[in-house]
């Protein structure tokens, strides 16, 4: 089993191999199941696009997206892991 050198809530950009992926940076919402090479994927989200995309680990870079001494901006992952009030169930 490969370890990710991803996690969810990272901040991530298409390589320069992509240069029309512009609409990033990305955020690793999830990691996906090893494809058939064994080579890990990641479902990421730009806020600037209305959809998440497949990504190979391959042709995503680390982005640092805090100034020193700064926090990161809070994430797609972050919203989605919070609760938003009581669930009902019919």
């Amino acid at each position: 089993m490969m370890t990710s050198k991803f996690v969810v809530g990272q901040a991530v950009n298409f390589s320069k191999k992509y240069p029309w992926m512009s609409g990033g940076p990305y955020e690793v919402v999830s990691v996906l199941p090893p494809d058939r090479d064994d080579s890990t994927t990641y479902r990421v989200k730009s806020q600037v696009e209305p959809f998440a995309r497949a990504a190979n680990e391959a042709d995503l870079i680390a982005v640092d997206l805090a100034p020193v001494g700064q926090t990161a901006p809070v994430g797609w992952a972050d919203l989605l892991s919070q609760r938003s009030g009581p669930t009902r169930s019919r």
